[in-house]
């Protein structure tokens, strides 16, 4: 190759990574949002307030003084940041990881590493929020990275992981990842040591490497808990979970636990350049392509790991972005080496026998290459920065620095400004930004870290009932709640508890003081409260809200797309309509506005245009909420054979398909689908987030998942087995007159005469008492 045309390739090649680093930077520079993004905030100032690590629950006024475990000092560096540049420091630090893991991961810059870092940029900026997991893409990088350079024989800088560690055991519980990689290097070695030529390379290298291996392992035990620290790791990592752990329940965390909802379009989707989930799906192409080069070239170790982390993506979306580093780490090696422009250098001594490429490309091929490439990653890179992709695909981000617009901050503002009387109740979803934003003043009720699985699951049943029962009156009473705040606005309504603000509105126990178009604020009503009601309180109905002047078109959008959803909240349905349509006018391919205006013609009985904007929306982005929606309104039209797809096809989708499958499990029974109602409810067994050993929290919920597959097995005149799950829903939940009479009719069947009469006795006392069946 000429000179000249060598100088060609090299300003393509960093021409190309300019704008690879361009991508990343725009794709991890947007407002920040993330919900635990509070509790890290609120820790760290605590911790910075006090000079010492809290080992207790010191935020929550419900539970606090519980054992707390978990590494504090991403809270502490998120605090130091913000107090000296807000939340816009905040966006740049995390544009910066996101830049700074990019950069190591295209640091061989050739063109392989190039092409696979651009499809892992939209996965690792994900995980690149202000939070501590935000630490776990780059030094996974960091690790595997130097690992497999010493292993290839073209580093030797082994030093950097103990010191690495040392860092990420402060930092974030996902330190076992670290630990992880290491096994990884060692299993690469073992492998090699199945080949006679390469054994002895491998043990030399292993001499060299397991002082700075055990090194690493010993830096894990550098953290204000010591060994203590392992339960909370593992309980993170969805691997074991006990009571008062002090670390974020596996059932607070449910939905990063399940399995990736392939595209039904998957090769469609594959080839659609602007889809956001485009290189995830390149990636796991390319990673089965890499385990079939490395099982040719007989490195069986690179294919165990690649197909390890594959199948833990699939399983746990919360692990995707980690098999995004995995698979350029190893990718890029393996492809690098088999597809070539330059003659293969001699093997160093130190690293294992490296093959010759499989293929030479020549160099005007792999320039044109380059230019695709780099203009794949110019329209990606214009999509973040012209909001297209956070508009599209509903993010709560906005390309840029700051705030989320979706948090409610006015309304915390009014809070602390008015003094209104605590405690405060706030989601789960917003426990996090109470404890950040009205701390230390006021504690919050709930937050991401040390969840009690019974107290989320008693908070999510108050946010299903209407506030004046006795239930909640109950709460308030128990927590000394006086102030409800309530957001509406969030656009990833899959993640929160969509309210009816309507229902609080009109409560005769919580008076509305302060509504915007994200939120509202209620005291409680009661005598010591009401200089605050008498004083502050609106009328919802009327209360109009303020288009920001001189806005653009993004912050345009935010505030109708906001307005929209709470006036449908509200019921104020005409006002919600002209909001939401101004906001689809504003991004043309929005599905977000699309679906909200179907659910707003189907609450008004126009079902065709309900169904009509719903499937437009699932044209621009195929979703579980709108497949949800969609599926109510079959089955409300009685069309039972589309409810079911749809139905089916938002179960794939689902992070968190419980509830899915139940409701699955019962159109199928009522369908007549036996068989594929108890493959459902296998589901809802598989994904409840009550198994391991949470069961016995929900004895009602066992019981109508017991009644069911009774039901299913009766339809396939399994009448052994009907009876079987009858009596286990009765055992969960003994007072249904009418399971009662449905065991006493399966009995009678198998000819148990004596027991029927039995079970019909107990169905006449239970219905003598009034119990109610459902």
């Amino acid at each position: 190759m000429s000179s000249a045309a060598e100088k060609s390739d090299r300003l393509a090649i960093m021409l190309l990574l300019l704008l690879v680093l361009a991508n990343a930077l725009a794709a991890g520079l947007r407002t920040v949002t993330d919900f635990d993004m509070g509790w890290h905030l609120a820790t760290g100032r605590w911790v910075v307030q006090h000079h010492a690590v809290p080992g207790t629950d010191v935020l929550s006024y419900a539970t606090g003084g519980t054992r707390w475990i978990y590494p504090p000092f991403a809270g502490v560096l998120l605090y130091l940041i913000y107090g000296a540049a807000g939340y816009t420091g905040l966006s740049a630090f995390c544009a910066l990881i996101c830049v700074v893991t990019v950069i190591y991961l295209v640091r061989r810059r050739d063109l392989a590493s190039l092409l696979l870092a651009m499809c892992a940029i939209n996965p690792i900026a994900f995980r690149a929020g202000p939070r501590a997991d935000m630490f776990n893409a780059l030094f996974l990088a960091i690790f595997l990275g130097e690992l497999l350079a010493f292993q290839r024989g073209t580093a030797k800088r082994l030093w950097v992981l103990p010191l690495t560690m040392l860092f990420w055991v402060n930092l974030h519980a996902g330190f076992m990842i670290g630990l992880a990689a290491i096994g990884a290097y060692l299993l690469l070695e073992l492998s090699e040591m199945l080949f006679a030529d390469r054994r002895g390379g491998a043990l030399a290298r292993l001499k060299i490497a397991y002082p700075w291996l055990a090194g690493t392992a010993a830096a894990t035990l550098l953290n204000p808990w010591g060994g203590k620290l392992y339960s909370a790791a593992l309980a993170l990592a969805g691997l074991h979970w006990q009571q008062g752990a002090g670390v974020v329940s596996t059932s607070a965390i449910a939905e990063e636990f399940h399995p990736y909802g392939l595209p039904s379009h998957f090769w469609e989707n594959l080839v659609n350049l602007r889809y956001y989930e485009n290189g995830f799906l390149w990636l796991m192409v390319i990673s089965v392509l890499v385990m079939a080069l490395a099982l040719w070239r007989k490195q069986l170790g690179i294919v165990l790991i690649v197909g390890a982390a594959l199948y833990l993506a699939l399983q746990h979306v919360r692990y995707i972005g980690l098999f995004c580093v995995v698979a350029v780490i190893f990718g890029s090696m393996l492809l690098g080496e088999a597809c070539s422009t330059e003659t293969t250098p001699d093997p160093t001594p130190e690293g294992p026998r490296k093959p010759g490429p499989l293929l030479r490309v020549p160099p005007a091929l792999a320039l044109v290459f380059v230019c695709v490439i780099g203009a794949i990653t110019l329209l990606h890179t214009v999509d973040f920065i012209t909001n297209r992709t956070h508009v599209v695909y509903g993010t709560s981000s906005r390309f840029g620095a700051g705030e989320s617009p979706w948090f409610p901050e006015r309304a915390a503002s009014f809070i602390r400004r008015e003094r209104l009387p605590g405690n405060i109740f706030a989601e789960y979803e917003l426990g996090g930004f109470a404890a950040w934003r009205l701390g230390p003043e006021y504690l919050d009720l709930i937050d991401g870290r040390n969840v009690n699985p019974g107290l989320l699951d008693g908070v999510q049943k108050l946010l299903h009932q209407s506030p004046d029962l006795p239930m909640w009156q109950e709460a308030a009473d128990r927590w000394g709640i006086n102030v409800l705040l309530i957001p509406e606005a969030e656009p990833e309504a899959d993640a929160m508890v969509r309210q009816d603000a309507v229902r609080y509105c009109q409560s005769n126990d919580w008076r509305p003081v302060y509504m915007d178009e994200v939120s509202l604020v209620l005291v409680r009503n009661v005598a010591a409260n009401r200089p605050w009601i008498d004083r502050l309180q609106i009328d919802c109905g009327t209360q109009q809200f303020v288009q920001p002047a001189g806005a653009g078109r993004k912050d345009l959008y935010d505030y109708f797309i906001s307005a929209g959803r709470m006036l449908f909240a509200l019921h104020r349905d005409r006002e919600s309509e002209t909001a939401m349509l101004q906001a689809e006018a504003l991004y043309r391919n929005d599905p977000n506005a699309r679906w909200m205006l179907g659910e707003l013609y189907q609450r008004n009985l126009i079902l065709d245009r309900a169904e009509s904007e719903y499937r437009a929306s699932i044209a621009l982005d195929e979703t579980e909420r709108t497949w949800v929606d969609l599926g109510q309104l079959y089955l409300q039209e009685r069309r039972l054979p589309e409810a079911e797809q749809a139905f089916s096809r938002a179960v794939q989708l689902s992070e968190d398909p419980f509830a899915l499958y139940r409701e699955l499990a019962l159109l199928e029974l009522t369908l007549g689908h036996p068989d594929r109602a108890l493959r459902a409810l296998d589901g809802a067994t598989n994904s409840s987030p009550y198994r391991k050993g949470g069961e016995s929290q929900v004895p009602q919920l066992y019981a109508d998942l017991a009644d069911s597959r009774a039901d299913a097995h009766r339809m396939l005149s399994h009448l052994s087995q009907a009876v079987e799950y009858e009596q286990e829903s009765l055992r969960l939940n003994p007072r249904l007159p009418e399971r009662w009479s449905k065991l006493a009719d399966l009995l009678a069947a198998t000819g148990q005469s004596e027991l029927a009469q039995q079970a019909r006795q107990k169905a006449r006392e239970f219905g003598a008492a009034g119990i109610d069946s459902h």
